[in-house]
Formats: C-alpha cells, structure tokens, sequence
C-alpha cells in the first residue's frame, strides 16, 4: 500500500526529457523515445569494444559516450551535481541490460575507488553508486573498500594510454582486510577511456591473490 502512495506522491519521470514513467519496472529510467538515442553497447559487441582496451574474462560495458551530448549531462549529473540516486538507476540499467557471469558461484563487486581527498569534496564515489545498482539486479555484494587508492592526481583527460598507465601503476591495492576474500572480483567504474585504470585494478587484485573476474563499465568514451 506504501508503495502505491509513493509512486502516485512521487512519479517516475525519464532522465531525459522528464516525462512521467510508469511505475512497473523500476529500472527504467528513460522513456522509449530518448532511449532510442542511446548508443547501446551491452552484449556481445560491447564485450568485443573494451577487451581491446583491457583484457580480461568477463567484460561488459552499457553505452558509447562519444557524441552524445545527453548521455554526457546524465554523467555530469552523478559525477559532479551530486545525484547519487540517479548513478545508482544506471547501475540497476546496466544490470538489467547485462546478465552476471555464469561461471561464477560467488561475485563481489569493487568500485573503482576515489582519492580520500575527491571523495571528501564530492561526498560520495559514483562508481560505488553504479556499482550499488548493479548488484540490486545481479542479487550480489559490494565492497567499496576493497580497493584503495594512494596518491591523488588532477584529471586525465585528453592523456594517451602510454601516459595513463604510467600514472596509474601501482596506484591502487587492495584493502589488507579483503585479502582473504573467497569471491570472483568484478571491478566497476562509471567510465572507460584507455582501459589503464582498470588494468591497475585488476593488476592489484592479482597481486594479492585474489580472483580478478573482470570489469563493468556503465559508458565508453
């Protein structure tokens, strides 16, 4: 009964253009019309897109960022505008769109963790969030301080590959307490441009001994 007031006190509406979304299925979030513009990936030609840029076993991703500019806003809103939720109905998306490996009895999700310094000024890490939405369709754990992260660095982007790998090597370990952590790892993050961070991230949970599964990414860029 609770549920019912709060969908007709609160109505869904898409992430885009805001229209009211029925309440049936809550990991929508965009009405068919602006969903059509999205440039999914998941699947098999996903899968196939950001192998080439990390190589791992299990690998998916949910859209191609490049040239869009509303999918754009929709990262901005999440990364830097606060909307912890909205990273949160993305990773139940992305979930959804793409189904947990098989050959895995057990899997933990690792965001991809901010610097504490980042984390302090933006009050949360979005790849948590994603993360978090993922395991409410996949039915798994998260582990948000499985990795840590050492050292801070200004933003990336418009750095080659050669240059990312070099700043990122050994710029993540994994937490002493999870070491003895009996689960397939798959690593989130929100975005993917050369694949260097999440080959760090897998590198670091190898080196510990653990089982790096693999990488989810809501975008490529």
């Amino acid at each position: 009964m609770w549920g019912l007031w709060w969908s007709v006190l609160f109505p869904r509406h898409c992430v885009v253009c805001a229209s009211w979304l029925p309440n049936k299925t809550e990991w929508i979030i965009a009405c068919e019309t602006c969903s059509l513009d999205w440039p999914e990936l998941y699947g098999k030609f996903g899968e196939l897109m950001i192998k080439e840029r990390c190589r791992m076993s299990f690998a998916a991703t949910g859209f191609r960022l490049r040239t869009q500019d509303q999918l754009n806003v929709q990262l901005s809103e999440f990364k830097y505008g606060g909307n912890r939720q909205l990273a949160k109905q993305w990773g139940m998306w992305l979930g959804h769109k793409t189904p947990p490996p098989k050959d895995s009895c057990r899997i933990i999700l690792a965001p991809v963790p901010l610097h504490w310094r980042k984390q302090w000024k933006r009050g949360y890490n979005q790849a948590e969030w994603i993360a978090k939405g993922v395991a409410c369709a996949w039915g798994c754990e998260v582990s948000p301080e499985l990795l840590l992260r050492h050292r801070h660095y200004n933003s990336m982007t418009g750095m080659n590959r050669s240059d990312r790998v070099g700043i990122v090597r050994n710029l993540y370990t994994v937490n002493p307490a999870a070491r003895q952590t009996a689960a397939s790892i798959i690593v989130v993050d929100d975005v993917m441009t050369t694949g260097a961070t999440m080959a760090a991230c897998g590198h670091a949970i190898k080196q510990s001994g653990l089982k790096w599964f693999g990488g989810l990414t809501l975008a490529l860029a």
